[in-house]
């Protein structure tokens, strides 16, 4: 982008706007890592929840997401609604994710861990920063949004390299690593027995 602008200025606010719309669908795909880390150790129920995982964005992308840009004929405007909209999205799917986790036991670990709350950080820091823009004048707002949104993703790249820094390796055998609990063994079995079902179902 600074290429762009160096080389047409013009050219620049089209290319940036259309930079912008690409880089938050991509996002998306952070969603999908974390859902194949917290099934790492069972490959059926990975393959399961990173297909929920997409459904789920493609679904509300459609019913939610995506009006923002269609419904405005004005371009600011829809562009902050849609950035909103998809930020809203992003944490939805991160909020099914992470009781998905609490409901299957399944332990997190640093490295995903890390990875889910720089990334909660920064699309809450966006939900907050998108809506006061829509809330208040863009003379008045316009100069906090600039530098609010690099700010976040700053912050959450810092998270990230603290987390990532050392690999966790993810645990040994046939199960997920699960916490301390009166239910856990049944939990496990059950997970490992649907992994299982789960695997023969995809092999036919």
């Amino acid at each position: 982008m600074y290429l762009v602008y160096g080389l047409d200025r013009q050219v620049y606010p089209s290319a940036y706007w259309f930079y912008y719309l690409i880089s938050i669908l991509v996002e998306f795909s952070v969603l999908v890592e974390i859902s194949d880390h917290i099934f790492q150790s069972l490959p059926a129920v990975r393959l399961l929840g990173r297909a929920l995982t997409i459904v789920i964005s493609g679904v509300l992308a459609l019913l939610y997401v995506l009006p923002a840009i269609i419904g405005s004929h004005d371009r600011q405007p829809a562009l902050l609604d849609f950035a909103l909209r998809a930020s809203v999205t992003k944490i939805l799917v991160l909020i099914a994710l992470f009781f998905a986790s609490r409901q299957f036991r399944s332990k997190l670990g640093k490295n995903v861990a890390g990875l889910m709350l720089g990334f909660s950080i920064y699309m809450g820091v966006n939900i907050a920063n998108l809506a006061a823009a829509k809330a208040f004048d863009p003379a008045i707002y316009g100069q906090v949004l600039w530098i609010l949104t690099p700010a976040s993703y700053a912050l959450c790249l810092l998270v990230w390299t603290i987390a990532l820094w050392d690999f966790v390796p993810a645990p040994n055998g046939n199960i997920v690593s699960l916490v301390g609990g009166r239910d856990s063994k049944d939990v496990a079995l059950e997970l490992t027995h649907f992994n299982n079902k789960l695997s023969k179902l995809i092999d036919k």
